[in-house]
């Protein structure tokens, strides 16, 4: 099943549900990596299609990122755009394997800094929402289940501008929904859509990203060239 399906098959939990702490979203920006760790091992899978216009030009591009985490010694980072692969990385037992674009999985010296840059780009939230991420507005939607975790679900508006404010870069709509972990304050998933004018440009970016397969088998495998002699 499509990661994505998330979305549109995460099931009410019915009833009233209990009142969210408003709380929850900033607590949810105040998660770091490690924070996933109670949910075991999960695969992260989002979508971004950015639409850019600047006068008659238009420029779509589509990137997939897909992280399988089993533990910090098994784990599996793919990144794709336009059908072709960026960077791919394995962590087998603790050694770390990398390729570039179309070049074959290369053993690494140091797995640590592997590690580093996974960090730096596993949050598709925070990447989409760039220096508009005090900008969303949150209303709490109700309360949900996904694999049978509760989660809080929210409905996504767009906060007035700070005065005195630049006008370089313009939010000029946001929209969407996030599903928060009720135990972790974990982002489950999300669907968000935002426009802004970056000087002589608009660019309009949707997100779309899920966890599956929490605590169970992310399904990583030891990359070809480790079996190599």
């Amino acid at each position: 099943m499509s990661l994505l399906l998330l979305l549109s098959l995460a099931c009410s939990s019915g009833g009233a549900p209990p009142a969210a702490p408003e709380s929850y979203p900033q607590a949810a920006m105040g998660t770091t990596f490690a924070s996933t760790e109670a949910l075991g091992a999960y695969i992260l899978e989002s979508h971004v299609d950015t639409t850019t216009v600047r006068g008659t030009h238009s420029e779509e591009v589509s990137e997939t990122t897909r992280l399988r985490w089993q533990d910090s010694d098994h784990w599996h980072w793919e990144d794709v755009r336009d059908g072709k692969r960026l960077t791919e990385v394995r962590v087998w037992e603790g050694v770390a394997w990398r390729a570039q674009g179309a070049g074959q999985l290369e053993r690494q010296r140091d797995p640590a800094t592997s590690f580093t840059d996974l960090r730096l780009h596993s949050d598709p939230w925070t990447e989409a929402l760039g220096t508009f991420v005090d900008r969303v507005e949150y209303t709490q939607a109700g309360e949900e289940d996904i694999e049978s975790r509760k989660v809080w679900r929210y409905t996504l508006g767009m906060l007035p501008a700070p005065p005195g404010g630049g006008r370089s870069r313009e939010l000029l709509s946001l929209e969407g929904q996030l599903w928060i972990d009720q135990i972790t304050a974990v982002r489950l998933a999300g669907d968000l859509t935002l426009q802004a004018r970056f000087r002589d440009q608009v660019r309009t970016t949707h997100l779309r990203f899920a966890m599956a397969s929490l605590g169970g088998d992310a399904g990583v495998e030891a990359p070809a060239a480790a079996d190599a002699p």
